[in-house]
Formats: C-alpha cells, structure tokens, sequence
C-alpha cells in the first residue's frame, strides 16, 4: 500500500530591511546623533526634569540625574551591541535639548514605533517636526522600513500637530493604553505612516 507523504514548507518572509544602528543625521538646525557621557547634565537640566515634557507620558527615565545616567549608559551600550537599535539626541549648537527613537522593531512587519522628548523651553520653534521627520525619512529611505507608528496622550496636543504634519493617520484609540503614576489609565490616540503614503 502506497503511503502519502505530506511535505510542508516553513514560512519565509523576505525584507528589504536594513539594519543600520543610529548613523548620524543633520537637519537644517539640528544634530540627531549618538548620546555620549559628556550629555549627561544637559540631558538632565534641558528636557529630562522638564515638568511639561514628562506631563503625558508614563517613561520618564531622565527626571532624575541618576535615571538619566542609566539611560545614557544603556544608550551607549546598546550602539556597541546591537544594529537595530535606533536612539538619538537631539542637539542643538552642541547641546542636547531632546532625545527621538524607533521602538519595537518588528522585521517580520518591517514596522516600528517612534517616540521622541523635547524641553520646553524650544517648543514652538518647528524642531519637533524637524527631528520626527528627519527620522521618518531615515526609517523609510535608509532602513527600509514599511510601517512607523506613535501613540499620543489625547490632551497633547501640541505631539498631535506634531504628528499631523509629519504625514501621520489616524488609526483609532487604544483604550486604557498608558498606565499612569498614581495607577490610573489613561486612553492613547494611534496614528501611523506607511512607506506607500503620498506626502
């Protein structure tokens, strides 16, 4: 008696996905760069203290001088060991006044997240915009990436018009997305960008 044999092909899934680590990218004003030891104080003093930059966000590793020490050493270690680490400063003459990143990658989806923190004292100067978008443009053109998301608390707005003219949608609210300090949870408006949308 003849026996069937059943042959099953494991899944491959082919990316054009890079695998860069955080090069450095200058903009019009600004340096995305690499941190360095010597960022720890202005890491600190310019945007990781900041009470308006840690409002609506649940991660804020610099609000202390020692946190912000760890991070920066977690930074450097990770630019050493691993090339699909994405974490840049932002600075500005020298001089680090915010921090942007691609979180979470996914190479099967070719996706990530984008997250970034900037002191307030340089708001309303179009250098949020100036960065995200420096980054999406790394992301999409350099790394190959399909899919970039971010989530936002929904009373920051001023990450909302950030968001918007970068070329983000709007994809729905993840209720109870963020759990707070005190232990509450608060809802996370979701938006994204795709390799494929028109700019």
């Amino acid at each position: 008696m003849r026996r069937l044999i059943s042959i099953k092909y494991p899944h491959i899934h082919i990316t054009s996905m890079q695998s860069l680590g955080t090069c450095r990218i200058e903009t019009e004003r600004l340096a995305l760069r690499r941190f360095a030891e010597s960022d720890i104080e202005d890491t600190f003093r310019n945007y990781g203290s900041d009470p308006l930059v840690n409002r609506y966000i649940s991660f804020a590793p610099c609000s202390t001088i020692e946190g912000t020490r760890e991070f920066i050493g977690g930074h450097i270690i990770r630019y050493m060991d691993d090339p699909d680490f994405y974490g840049w400063a932002i600075s500005l003459d020298g001089k680090v006044i915010g921090s942007i990143g691609l979180f979470d990658i996914d190479k099967e989806s070719e996706s990530c997240e984008i997250g970034y923190s900037l002191g307030s004292r340089w708001w309303g100067k179009g250098y949020a915009t100036e960065s995200v978008n420096a980054v999406l443009r790394y992301a999409f053109e350099s790394i190959r990436l399909h899919r970039v998301q971010a989530t936002y608390h929904p009373d920051n707005r001023a990450s909302a018009r950030v968001l918007d003219k970068v070329g983000m949608k709007y994809e729905g609210t993840i209720r109870d997305g963020q759990r707070n300090p005190d232990g509450t949870f608060i809802d996370l408006i979701l938006c994204a960008r795709l390799s494929t949308d028109e700019r």
